[in-house]
C-alpha cells in the first residue's frame, strides 16, 4: 500500500497488545467510525506488521463493502491461507468452501482482516468459518457503523477510531508534500491554517496534501489553496475532492473519472486499467514514448495527488500493479461523471429517455445483462457498453442453465447489432460469440467470459480491434478453444489474451498470415512443435509479453537456440502433461521474466540460459525435474541482475552456488522443498537480499535459512532483512 501511517500510536499500540496478548480465547479487535478516517489504513498497518505477522501460523484478508459475495469472501480467505490459486476452488458450493477454510484454521493461530462491513449478516456468514482452539487467534474487522462492531464483539470493546489533532494533522500533512524533509519556516504558519481547515480528518488532509505537492512551495500559492478551500470544507472531504479535481490538468481528468465504472472495493489491475484507458482515447500520443508509458505516467501523477492508492508494486522495478480508490473518491467519481454525461450507471427500470441524450456518446455501465440488452435498442450512439459482475466468481452453474433454456442466451450479437459506434465492449458476465456483424469498425477493446469451444470467423470483422479478452470458466480452461485462422488478419491487434487457445487451419497461419507487427502481449497459444512456435515468433517482431503452453516440443537437434524477439521482457512457459527436457534455449536478449514450469531441467541448460539472459531480473521455476543426480549447480558470475528467485515444488537434493553468483538477489522464494539438504551458504554474504520466504520446507533448509538471517542481521547489519517461514502440511 502507498498509505503511510502518521499518528495513531497510541491506537496502534494499543491494538498491537489486544492482538499479541490478552484473552487466551479467540477475539474480534473492531475499528468503527466515519469514512475518511483511516480505518482500512490503520488495519493494514497491523495486518503487515512483521512482529504481529510472525506470532500467527496463518494470515488471511477480505475487503466486503456494502455488495458482496459470499463465495468471493471464502474464496479471497482460502487463497491467502492455503496458498493456492483460487480458480482451483471456484467450482465447489458456498458450504464446501466455508467447510475448507474452517478445517484450514482449525488448530492453528490465525490472524484474519475482515475489511469493510456494512451489515451484522456479514458476520453471521463467516463467524462459522473462524474455529476457536483457544490459541489466541484473533480477526481485525472494520467498519462504518458502531452496531456492527457491537454485533461482532467476542471479548474486547470495539474501538471508535478518533479524529486527528492538530499535531498530527501537520505532521501528516507535512509527511505528504515534504517526505522525509521539512517544511520551510515561512510556509509552516499557512501550512498549520491549511490542516486545521481539514477538520482533522485524515483523508481530506491527504487530498489537500496532494494538492500542495503539484504547487510551487511559496507562500502565495499555499495562501491561494487556503483561500479556495475556505471555512465550509470543515469536516467536508467531498468539497476537497471537488477541489482537488478542479485543479486536475483536463487530461487527467477523464482518466480519474473513468475510475467511476469500477465497482466498490475492487483492486484494479493497472494492465486492464491502461489498455481501457488507451481504448477509450484518453490518453494523448507523444513522439518518442509508447501510449502505454505515458498512461503509466498519468497514473503515478494521480497517485502522487493523493487520489488513487497503490495496492501493489513490483518488486524488480517498482512499476504500479495494482490499485484502488477510496470509497469517498469513487462515489465522486460515479456522481461527477453522470453530471457531465461521461460514464452513466443504467439500473433495472431506469428510462433512456430520463438519463440519456442520444447525441451523447456516453459510457455507460450494467450490472444485469438483461437490462443491458433492454437498453441496445435504443442506444446507437453509445461509445462504451461496461457490463460488470458484483461476483467475480459468477455461478456458472447458473450460467449454463440459463444456455440451456434458450439458444439464444446471452449471444453477443444481441448486443452488438444496435452499437454502431462501439469502441469499448467490456462484459463481466459470460456470454456467447455468435456471430460479429461487420459494422462494428471502430471497436478497439473486446473483453468477455465465455462458455464455449471455439470461436467464430467473423470475429476478424474486428478488423480495428487492439484488445482481445476472452475469459473461459475454469473448468474448462483446460480444454483447448480452436481460433479461426481469419484471428491472424486482424493486423491491429496489441493485445491478445485467451487462456490455452490454437488456430485452426495452422498451414495457413504459417504459411499465409501477415506479420502482427502491432502485437506486443500474446496469451496463452498452445503449441504442438516448436517450428509452430518459431513461426509465430518470427510473426510478431515486436512481441513484450508472450504465454505459451507446449506439449510436444520434439526438434532434431539437441539443444537448439530458439530466438525470440528482441524486445520481449516476460515470457511464461508452461509444459503440459509428463516432464520432458526443453529442447531449445531460450535467447531474449532484453528478458527481465521468466517463468518456467513442468520441464526436465539440469545444470547445464540453466547455466546456458543465464548466459543468453544477461538482464533477467525474476526467474520462478515451478515443478521441476533436475537431472545431473538432481542437483544444481551455479557457476561464477551467473544470473548477475536477477533480483527474485522463486521456486516450488522442485526435485532438488543438492544446491551449489558460487560465491559471486546471484550479485543482485533481494528475494528468495522457497516452496514444497522436502528433500534439499540446505540452502547454499553464500547467500549469507548477498548484501542486497531483503527476504527470504519459506513455504512447506524440510528442517534442515528452515535451519539454514534462519543461519543466513543471523548472519545478515548480527554480522552485515542488514536490518531490512526479513524472514517468513509457512507450514500448510
Amino acid at each position: 500500500m502507498n498509505e503511510e501511517i502518521v499518528g495513531f500510536e497510541d491506537v496502534i499500540e494499543n491494538l498491537r497488545k489486544k492482538l499479541l496478548n490478552g484473552t487466551k480465547g479467540q477475539d474480534v479487535i473492531s475499528i468503527h467510525g466515519m469514512p475518511g478516517l483511516g480505518k482500512t489504513t490503520l488495519a493494514n498497518r497491523l495486518y503487515s506488521d512483521r512482529s504481529v505477522v510472525s506470532q500467527f501460523d496463518i494470515c488471511a484478508q477480505c475487503c466486503v463493502s456494502q455488495v458482496y459475495s459470499y463465495k468471493d469472501l471464502l474464496l479471497c480467505l482460502i487463497h491467502d491461507a492455503i496458498g493456492e490459486d483460487s480458480d482451483q476452488h471456484r467450482e465447489l458450493h458456498d458450504n464446501e468452501l466455508a467447510d475448507k477454510l474452517r478445517k484450514t484454521l482449525l488448530r492453528r493461530r490465525y490472524l484474519i482482516l475482515v475489511d469493510d462491513v456494512w451489515e451484522d449478516s456479514v458476520w453471521d456468514d463467516l463467524r462459522g468459518c473462524f474455529p476457536d482452539a483457544n490459541n489466541r487467534s484473533r480477526i481485525i474487522l472494520t467498519t462504518r457503523h458502531h452496531e456492527v462492531a457491537k454485533y461482532a464483539r467476542v471479548h474486547s470493546d470495539p474501538l471508535h477510531l478518533r479524529m486527528f489533532d492538530e499535531d498530527e494533522s501537520w505532521k501528516l500533512l507535512e509527511k505528504k508534500v515534504f517526505g522525509e524533509q521539512s517544511c520551510s519556516p515561512l510556509l509552516r504558519d499557512v501550512g498549520l491554517r491549511i490542516a486545521k481547515m481539514c477538520g482533522q480528518l485524515p483523508l481530506s488532509i491527504v487530498l489537500v496534501a496532494g494538492i500542495l505537492s503539484e504547487m510551487e512551495k511559496e507562500v502565495e500559492c499555499w495562501e491561494q489553496v487556503a483561500n479556495n478551500l475556505g471555512t465550509h470544507i470543515h469536516n467536508d472531504s467531498r468539497a476537497i475532492v471537488d477541489q482537488s479535481y478542479h485543479v486536475l490538468p483536463c487530461h487527467l481528468k477523464s482518466c480519474f473519472l473513468y475510475f467511476g465504472a469500477f465497482l466498490e472495493d475492487r483492486v484494479i489491475d493497472i494492465s486492464r486499467l491502461i489498455r481501457l484507458w488507451i481504448s477509450e482515447s484518453l490518453i494523448k500520443s507523444c513522439e518518442d514514448r509508447s501510449l502505454e508509458d505515458i498512461a503509466e505516467g498519468y497514473l503515478e501523477n494521480l497517485i502522487g495527488r493523493n487520489l488513487v492508492m497503490v495496492t501493489q508494486r513490483a518488486i524488480s522495478d517498482g512499476k504500479v500493479k495494482a490499485c484502488r480508490l477510496h470509497d469517498v473518491l469513487l462515489d465522486f467519481c460515479k456522481e461527477r461523471a453522470a453530471e457531465e454525461n461521461f460514464l452513466l450507471w443504467i439500473k433495472r427500470d431506469q428510462s433512456t429517455q430520463t438519463v440519456y441524450s442520444h447525441k451523447q456518446h456516453a459510457h455507460l455501465a450494467f450490472t444485469e445483462m438483461d437490462t443491458l440488452v433492454e437498453w441496445s435498442a435504443s442506444c446507437s450512439f453509445v461509445g462504451s457498453v461496461l457490463l460488470k459482475n458484483y461476483d467475480p466468481h459468477f455461478d456458472a452453474f447458473h450460467l449454463a442453465f440459463a444456455m440451456s433454456t434458450s439458444s439464444h442466451a446471452f449471444a453477443i450479437s444481441r448486443i452488438l447489432l444496435n452499437f454502431k459506434f462501439l469502441k469499448v465492449l467490456d462484459l463481466e458476465h459470460d456470454v456467447v460469440i455468435d456471430f460479429i456483424p461487420i459494422e462494428l469498425f471502430y471497436l478497439r477493446y473486446l473483453s468477455a467470459h465465455i462458455d464455449q469451444d471455439s470461436i467464430p470467423s467473423s470475429i476478424s470483422n474486428l478488423w480495428n480491434l487492439e484488445t482481445l479478452i476472452l475469459n473461459r470458466r475454469p473448468v474448462v480452461n483446460q480444454e483447448t478453444l480452436l481460433l479461426p485462422s481469419t484471428i491472424w488478419d486482424m493486423v491491429k491487434l496489441r493485445h491478445l489474451h485467451i487462456r490455452n487457445f490454437s488456430a485452426e487451419s495452422e498451414d495457413a497461419l504459417l504459411e499465409n498470415s501477415p506479420e502482427l507487427s502491432d502485437l506486443e502481449s500474446l496469451s496463452s497459444p498452445f503449441f504442438a512443435h516448436v517450428e509452430d512456435a518459431e513461426l509465430m515468433l518470427r510473426k510478431t517482431p515486436n512481441l513484450r509479453k508472450l504465454i505459451c503452453k507446449v506439449q510436444s516440443l520434439e526438434y532434431p537437434h539437441q539443444y537448439h537456440v530458439l530466438n525470440f524477439p528482441i524486445r520481449l521482457e516476460i515470457l511464461k512457459l508452461y509444459r503440459l502433461k509428463a516432464f520432458k527436457t526443453i529442447p531449445f534455449y531460450i535467447s531474449a536478449p532484453n528478458l527481465k521474466y521468466l517463468e518456467l514450469s513442468g520441464f526436465y531441467l539440469n545444470s547445464q541448460y540453466l547455466s546456458e540460459t543465464a548466459d543468453h539472459l544477461k538482464n533477467l531480473e525474476v526467474l520462478k521455476l515451478y515443478y521441476v525435474e533436475f537431472g545431473d543426480h538432481r542437483k544444481w549447480k551455479v557457476s561464477n558470475g551467473k544470473f548477475p541482475q536477477l533480483k527474485i528467485l522463486k521456486l516450488e515444488d522442485l526435485s532438488l537434493m543438492k544446491w551449489i552456488v558460487a560465491d559471486d553468483a546471484f550479485p543482485n538477489l533481494e528475494q528468495l522464494v522457497l516452496r514444497g522443498w522436502r528433500h534439499l539438504e540446505e540452502i547454499p551458504s553464500c547467500f549469507m554474504d548477498i548484501l542486497s537480499l531483503k527476504y527470504i520466504e519459506l513455504e512447506n520446507c524440510n528442517e534442515s533448509v528452515v535451519k539454514s535459512a534462519m543461519n543466513i538471517q543471523e548472519t545478515q542481521v548480527e554480522d552485515y547489519q542488514n536490518t531490512n532483512f526479513k524472514l517468513l517461514i509457512k507450514v500448510h502440511y
